[in-house]
């Protein structure tokens, strides 16, 4: 990879797209066996043009188990911490909307990596419900060496936790500057012509434009009622710094909780 870390696909505090909502479905995948090929392609373009990578994320999500008695998902929760044992794990604490959540962190200090597990617990339908949310996310470029044993490490965690299809959505920001004045929409057009993909749905503000794209390039997708997408891209501009921008890259994840 060639920069610096996280994804939520909630943009600069909006939500990029309420997916969740638009009667979409998946097709395809980026599974664990090309865990990072969309990760380098983003971080790839940023290096071209300048953009200075500052964080990048993987996150992999996947349902668990369902019961009928409270308490009865403590057992899991209890297997989960004892195989991630090295994790530094909180409590579970009780959030919004009756539900429950744990969260575990892992820091690779050498390599400014951190692994994060969120154990979350909610109801529906009168039963209680288990789900996993996880995240590895740095915030510098890593060595071909850092990227193979980062990897091992991420595989293995998948095979224990999530079953071999899961999806994995990538996301990387960084810092740029307008120093050609292009303005945010030429910018943009020149992004997604680097990933060969089309603009489908787009939100522009004076200062802010994000785009939902679709690209050849890749094989996963999310489809609503019409087309396709997988590819999302969203530059800022900072008022205070001159031409300066801060631009994010990703493929489009569900951000809705239960």
């Amino acid at each position: 990879m060639g920069n610096k870390n996280k994804l939520h696909i909630i943009f600069f505090g909006i939500v990029f797209f309420s997916l969740y909502y638009l009667g979409l479905s998946e097709k395809g995948e980026a599974t664990v066996e090309n865990l990072f090929s969309e990760l380098n392609q983003i971080v790839d373009v940023m290096d071209k043009h300048d953009i200075e990578l500052t964080e990048w994320t993987l996150y992999t999500r996947g349902q668990l188990n369902h019961w009928t008695e409270p308490g009865e998902y403590e057992k899991e929760l209890k297997t989960i911490q004892q195989m991630l044992s090295h994790f530094d794990w909180e409590p579970l604490k009780d959030y919004p909307k009756d539900q429950k959540k744990a969260i575990g962190t892992f820091i690779h200090h050498d390599i400014g990596v951190t692994q994060t597990l969120t154990y979350i617990v909610y109801p529906h339908n009168k039963q209680l419900h288990s789900y996993l949310i996880y995240e590895v996310q740095g915030v510098q470029t890593l060595s071909e060496k850092q990227l193979d044993s980062l990897t091992s490490v991420v595989l293995f965690r998948h095979q224990d936790l999530f079953n071999k299809n899961t999806k994995i959505f990538t996301c990387a920001t960084g810092n740029g500057s307008d120093k050609l004045n292009l303005g945010l929409g030429e910018q943009a057009e020149l992004l997604l012509k680097e990933f060969s993909a089309q603009k489908i749905e787009a939100l522009k503000e004076e200062t802010f434009i994000s785009i939902s794209a679709y690209t050849n390039i890749w094989n996963s997708s999310l489809t609503t009622t019409e087309e396709s997408m997988n590819l999302q891209l969203a530059i800022r501009a900072n008022e205070r710094l001159g031409g300066e921008t801060t631009v994010t890259i990703g493929t489009p994840i569900i951000t809705t909780e239960y």
